[in-house]
């Protein structure tokens, strides 16, 4: 995996690590099933680097990381 190199690709790396962070606990939890397969260690890692930086994820990020699941931008 590359990492992000700008301010804005951190916040974005940032901003999906949480949001996946999130989802893996409410899997957890018995909230919900299925979705992506979520690497935590990664997504720590990324969380921990971003706040390095002084970057840390954004009030709507679950939000954001909702709508990329139910609609995925094409690459």
């Amino acid at each position: 995996m590359i990492d992000p190199k700008t301010p804005g690709q951190w916040q974005e790396a940032v901003d999906s690590a949480y949001g996946a962070l999130v989802l893996e606990s409410a899997k957890a939890y018995g909230l919900l099933t299925g979705g992506p397969v979520v690497n935590v260690d990664r997504c720590e890692k990324i969380l921990r680097r971003g706040a390095r930086r002084g970057i840390y994820p954004a009030p709507d990020a679950i939000e954001k990381f909702a709508v990329e699941l139910v609609q995925p931008n094409p690459s």
